[in-house]
C-alpha cells in the first residue's frame, strides 16, 4: 500500500512537468513561443520590425481564441547583435521558458551559430537567417531538422539580382564590394558572382572590406579603374549609406545593385539622395500593393513607426509557425516541438505578404517564392516588376 501511495505520488508530481515540457500540451493554459532578436543593437531595426509584426499577429490570433483554446505568449531576449547572446537566449528558452518554437534572428550569422544546437535541444525556430548554412548542415548535406526559413535565401536572392541585371538590364560587366566578416554579405556575393560568371558576364574586381571599417574609399577607387558596367554591393543598414555616399563622391557612374535590406537605409535622411538615384534592388513585398496598406497603417498606428521588409516576412514567419501549431493541435489535441517541426514541413502555400509561402522538406527554405525589383527614383523605391529565381 505504501509502495502504491509512494508511485501515486511520484507520477503525480511529475505530471505538470511533462505538461511544461512539451511547450503547450496538457494542463497549461498558454502556448509559449520565444523570441531572439536585436532590440537594442546596430540590427534593431530588423529586430524590432519582426518583434512587433509578431506581436500584432499574437494579439490577433488570442483575439480570434487562440489555438485550441489557449493564449500564444511571446517570451524576448534581446541578442544586441552578438552570436553569443543567442545562443544563451535559446538555451534559457528551452531549458528555463519551456518555450514549443523559437521565431529566430534575420541575422545569418546567428542562425549558423543557432542551428547545430537545435540538434540537441530539439526546438524549432523560424527565422529569416538568409545564410543556406543556417538550414543545410555543411556536413551531411541535409536539412538541420529544427531551422526554417520564412524568406527566400540569399543565393536565391543573389541569383534573383544577377539574372535580371544580366538578362533585363543587359548588363555584362560588374564588380563586387561586401563585408568579408558577415555572413550576409558573404553569402549574398559568392552566389551573384557564381551566377554572373556561368551566364556570360565578368566580374572585373571583387573588393571587401571589415565590419569596423567605414571608409570604402579605397576599395571603391580600384573598382572604379576596372571600369564594371554595375557594381553590386550586398549590405548591411549601417554600410548602406556609407558605401552609396562614397562611391557617388568618387564619380562612380556605374549602375548600383543592392540587396533586401535597402529600404529604408538607401532613402535616410544621412544619405545623399543623388547617391541613391538608380539604384535597383530586390525586395519580398510590393510596397505599391493594396493588401499591405492596410498592415502598414495599422504598424504605424500602433508602433509609431513604418514597416519595413522584416516586418511583412516577420509577419509571414510567425504566421506559418502558428499555422503549423494549429495543424498539430487538429491533429493530435496537443503539440510539442517536434510536432510543429513535422508541421513546418508540411507548410505548402501559406498565403503571407510574400506571396504563397511553401517550404521544401528537403532544404527548409521556400520553393517558387518570388521577389519584386525596385528602382530608386526621386528619393523613393519604385516597382519595376515580379521576379522569380531562375531556373537555370
Amino acid at each position: 500500500m505504501r509502495k502504491s501511495l509512494a508511485l501515486f505520488l511520484v507520477v503525480a508530481m511529475l505530471v505538470p512537468v511533462m505538461a511544461l515540457t512539451a511547450g503547450c500540451s496538457g494542463g497549461s493554459k498558454e502556448i509559449l513561443i520565444g523570441n531572439i532578436q536585436d532590440l537594442t543593437g546596430p540590427n534593431k531595426a530588423f529586430g524590432v520590425a519582426m518583434t512587433n509584426a509578431a506581436q500584432m499577429y499574437i494579439e490577433k490570433l488570442n483575439a480570434a481564441g487562440g489555438i485550441g483554446g489557449k493564449q500564444l505568449r511571446m517570451i524576448s531576449y534581446d541578442t544586441k547583435s552578438d552570436v553569443n547572446e543567442a545562443i544563451n537566449a535559446y538555451n534559457r528558452l528551452i531549458d528555463q521558458d519551456k518555450v514549443l518554437a523559437v521565431l529566430g534572428p534575420p541575422i545569418a550569422n546567428m542562425g549558423i551559430a543557432l542551428a547545430p544546437i537545435s540538434v540537441t535541444k530539439k526546438v524549432p525556430i523560424i527565422g529569416l537567417f538568409m545564410d543556406e548554412k543556417a538550414t543545410t548542415d555543411a556536413k551531411t548535406g541535409q536539412p538541420f531538422t529544427y531551422m526554417f526559413l520564412a524568406q527566400n535565401s540569399a543565393g536565391t536572392q543573389a541569383r534573383i539580382m544577377a539574372s535580371y541585371a544580366i538578362n533585363e538590364l543587359k548588363l555584362k560587366k560588374f564588380a563586387v564590394l561586401y563585408n568579408q566578416q558577415n555572413a550576409y554579405s558573404v553569402s549574398l556575393a559568392e552566389p551573384f558572382i557564381a551566377y554572373v560568371t556561368a551566364h556570360g558576364g565578368t566580374v572585373v574586381d571583387k573588393e571587401t572590406f571589415l565590419t569596423a571599417d567605414k571608409d570604402y574609399k579605397t576599395q571603391l577607387t580600384k573598382i572604379k579603374k576596372a571600369q564594371p558596367e554595375a557594381i553590386y554591393m550586398p549590405t548591411y543598414p549601417q554600410e548602406i549609406p556609407l558605401s552609396l555616399q562614397q562611391a557617388y563622391e568618387l564619380g562612380i557612374k556605374a549602375t548600383i545593385l543592392g540587396d533586401n535590406s535597402y529600404i529604408p537605409f538607401a532613402t535616410a535622411s544621412n544619405t545623399d539622395p543623388k547617391a541613391a538615384e538608380g539604384v535597383y534592388f530586390p525586395y519580398g513585398v510590393d510596397p505599391a500593393d493594396a493588401k499591405l496598406q492596410q498592415f502598414a497603417t495599422d504598424y504605424k498606428a500602433k508602433w509609431g513607426i513604418a514597416a519595413i521588409a522584416q516586418s511583412y516576412s516577420g509577419w509571414d514567419a510567425f504566421g506559418a509557425l502558428a499555422d503549423a501549431i494549429k495543424r498539430a493541435y487538429a491533429a493530435n489535441k496537443k503539440v510539442t516541438p517536434d510536432m510543429v517541426a513535422a508541421e513546418m514541413n508540411k507548410t505548402k502555400d501559406y498565403a503571407g505578404y510574400q506571396g504563397a509561402l511553401t517550404i521544401s522538406p528537403d532544404t527548409h527554405r521556400p520553393v517558387g517564392l518570388p521577389m519584386v525589383i525596385l528602382q530608386i527614383k526621386g528619393g523613393k523605391p519604385t516597382t519595376l516588376t515580379q521576379y522569380k529565381e531562375p531556373t537555370q
